[in-house]
Formats: C-alpha cells, sequence, structure tokens
C-alpha cells in the first residue's frame, strides 16, 4: 500500500507545467504508479533486453505522442519539418500532442503495458526518469543503432550514455534543458550565485519553489554537497529537512509548477527554481529583459525529454527513421528555432551562426545571441559546466524520494 502522504501529492490536480516547456517531469499518477510497483512486484524481473531479430518493412504508418509546442509550425498550422519527413519516406504521421504531464500520460498506458499489450503509439516523449522506469518494467522497446545513423554521428557528447538509458540504448533525445535559478536583480537587490540563496531572509515571502520533486530534491542535494546520482535515502531526508527549514522560515512563497514563471514576471517572486527555456524566451522575447538565468554554484540539473518506443509497438521501423531524420542538423536547426529549447544535436549550432552572418539588424542580434546561448547549446563534459544527472530511479526509489518531498510542500 502507497503512503497516505504520497497519496495525496500524487493526487494533487495538475498543473500547467509542462505544456510550455515540453519536458515534462510531473511525478507518477496514482494508478501508474501502483502499475508499476505491481509490474516490479513479481520474483523475477523482466528489464528490457537488447534488441531482438530484424526490425520489418517500412510500414507508412507512425502514431506520434508528443507534448504541445514541441516542434517548429508556421503559418497554416503547417508543420514544415514533419511534412518534410512524410514527403521523403512516404509515411504518414498520425502525429498528436497528447501529452500535458508525465503523471496523466503514463496512467492512460501502464495498465496496457502491464497487460502486454500495444499502446496504440509507436512512439512518445516521457521524460528521462521516466524512461529509467519503462526499462527496468520491460515496457520500452531497445533501438536497433544500425537503423540510426544519423544518431550516431551527430548526438552530442554531453547526452551519450546517460545514467537513465545507458548506451542510449532504448532512447533517443529530442530535446533538452537546464533546471537552475531565475531572478530579477531589480527586485532582490543582491546578485543570486547560489542555490543556498533561496534561503536568504532578504528574499522573505518572495521564493517560487517547484512542486517537481526530481528538480527540487536534486538541487537541495547539490546544495548539501550530494551528487543526486550516489544520493541515499538517508541524503533525501536531509535534504528535505532543509526544504522544510526553508518553508518554515517563511522564505517560500509557493511552491509552483509551470505557473513559476508567470509569478516572476509579474513580480510576485523575486527568485525562483526555473527551467533555461523560459527564462530564455521571457528574457529575450516575453518583455521580460531584468530576467537573469543562474546555474548555482552548487551545480544545476540536466535534463532530457527523449523519444522511446513502448514495448509492442506496431511501427518500430517507422519510429526509427523519424528519430534519425530528426538528426539532420539542417532538420533539427529548424526545430530549435522555434521551441528555444537545448538541441542534442550536432551541427546545429555551426547553422545557426551562420543565421546571424546571413542575417541583419535585429534579426542577427537575435541569432547571435541564439547561436552563443548556453541554455540552447550544452558543453561537451555537462559535470565541467555544473551540470549534474539526476538519479535512476527505480519504484522502490522513486517512492523513498517522494513521501519526505510530499510531507514538505503539503504541509
Amino acid at each position: 500500500m502507497i503512503h497516505g502522504d504520497l497519496d495525496r501529492w500524487m493526487r494533487q490536480p495538475v498543473s500547467r507545467r509542462q505544456v510550455l516547456r515540453g519536458a515534462g517531469r510531473g511525478a507518477l499518477g496514482m494508478s501508474a504508479l501502483a502499475a508499476f510497483l505491481a509490474a516490479c512486484g513479481s520474483d523475477e524481473p523482466t528489464p528490457t533486453s537488447g534488441p531482438g531479430g530484424e526490425l520489418p518493412a517500412v510500414a507508412g504508418e507512425l502514431s506520434v505522442a508528443q507534448w504541445p509546442l514541441y516542434i517548429d509550425r508556421a503559418r497554416g498550422g503547417h508543420r514544415p519539418t514533419l511534412e518534410a519527413f512524410e514527403k521523403e519516406y512516404g509515411i504518414d504521421v498520425d502525429y498528436r500532442e497528447r501529452i500535458n504531464d508525465n503523471q496523466q500520460f503514463f496512467a492512460s498506458l501502464a495498465p496496457i503495458l502491464e497487460q502486454g499489450r500495444d499502446t496504440g503509439w509507436d512512439l512518445i516523449a516521457l521524460s528521462d526518469w521516466v524512461v529509467g522506469l519503462m526499462r527496468e518494467a520491460g515496457w520500452v522497446e531497445a533501438l536497433h543503432p544500425d537503423e540510426l545513423p544519423h544518431v550516431q554521428d551527430n548526438l552530442l557528447t554531453a547526452f551519450r550514455d546517460p545514467p537513465y538509458d545507458p548506451g542510449n540504448a532504448h532512447s533517443v533525445p529530442w530535446q533538452a534543458g537546464v533546471t537552475g535559478i531565475a531572478y530579477d536583480p531589480t527586485k532582490t537587490g543582491f546578485e543570486i550565485r547560489r542555490f543556498e540563496d533561496l534561503w536568504d531572509e532578504r528574499l522573505e515571502a518572495h521564493v517560487g519553489m517547484m512542486t517537481e520533486m526530481v528538480d527540487t530534491v536534486s538541487l537541495t542535494l547539490l546544495m548539501l554537497g550530494i551528487e543526486p546520482v550516489d544520493a541515499t535515502p538517508d541524503d533525501v531526508l536531509r535534504a528535505t529537512e532543509k526544504l522544510a527549514e526553508q518553508r518554515d522560515a517563511g522564505i517560500v512563497r509557493a511552491y509552483l509548477g509551470q505557473d513559476y514563471i508567470e509569478e516572476l514576471v509579474a513580480g510576485n517572486t523575486w527568485a525562483s527554481m526555473a527551467w533555461s527555456g523560459d527564462v530564455f524566451y521571457y528574457k529575450y522575447l516575453g518583455g521580460a529583459p531584468d530576467l537573469e538565468f543562474v546555474v548555482p554554484e552548487e551545480g544545476g540539473m540536466l535534463w532530457v525529454t527523449p523519444l522511446e518506443i513502448p514495448a509492442k509497438a506496431q511501427h518500430p521501423t517507422d519510429a526509427h527513421l523519424f528519430m534519425d531524420w530528426f538528426y539532420r542538423p539542417e532538420i533539427a536547426v529548424q526545430v530549435t528555432d522555434w521551441v528555444l529549447y537545448m538541441t542534442p544535436v550536432d551541427g546545429v549550432q555551426d547553422l545557426m551562426r551562420q543565421k546571424a552572418e546571413e542575417s541583419k539588424g535585429g534579426t542577427a542580434r537575435y541569432y547571435e545571441t541564439l547561436a552563443e546561448s548556453p541554455l540552447l547549446f550544452p558543453p561537451k563534459d555537462p559535470l565541467e559546466a555544473n551540470l549534474h544527472p539526476y538519479h535512476e530511479y527505480d519504484a522502490e526509489t522513486f517512492q523513498a524520494w517522494a513521501e519526505p518531498f510530499g510531507d514538505v510542500i503539503n504541509a
């Protein structure tokens, strides 16, 4: 039975937290977590194995479940890179923006996957840490690297061999970003550089913290000098105790989802945990030029939204072609130009610099900003840039982290 506090936390109303950001980090819903626990509770776990046999012929059809606003668009509702893919391969793509957060979407899939049936989707885009859970349960197909030549050639070093999917054996990164701090120096009156600054009494009642457990606990662990990938349950308890101190001191205005950025822009919070893509947009395009994004001195979190093929998918060959298509730099740059998130594709930065050289006036300055932004183009070694990976969760570990965090934000 799942602890009552975890139950209450899982049942909180779903916010808009992932609709703009796309890389949903919401908690697993109750039914999804219960199904996962049941699937992992057998005496013989069934982790996903390597690719078995040859892929079938191209079917000419593909179903994709994706986040809203996560692919390039043009007037009239066209999606240029998607339409070019359909024309290139003669594949009819049923592309639907069906994922509004992890918990809702995964909850809809879990009973089907548990029964060993096809979900109806050939590709889905659940978060990095969810991929780890699905892989352990045997609910995601292993990839065929030979069918992904552009991925093999152009996947940036920063996204190779991640803890949630060693060897990128079951997923291909779609977009990525950084969890850090955003603040308005005209409101705070001082420079923020450390995550610990969000405990400063000068910010009383004006700090925004996230409802996203995987982000909030991970940054707090880094503040305590603990690598999230190595954290024990006792470490997590220390982190949640630190969060409770911040809450009890009246520093936190609210625990927020995607609406954290609205609170910042409105001036209701002066400093907040933040996702890089949001701040990039509002600072340069959204009318909030005073906002600053900071990777805390203790470290920031590098997150990924991968594409994965759910178990029993009917059109895996078409899915491989889709993933590989978007690793052509000339295709990926169009997506980056529109969604303004971190690209995992090598060569996109050079093409963005070329756009800057070919443009004039304000457009040139805009592309110069994009081309050199660390929020769009990651370093070769994330750790050298103080960006850290998430813990690899199994169901037991996820629950052990979620329960004490739920105690903090529900109090």
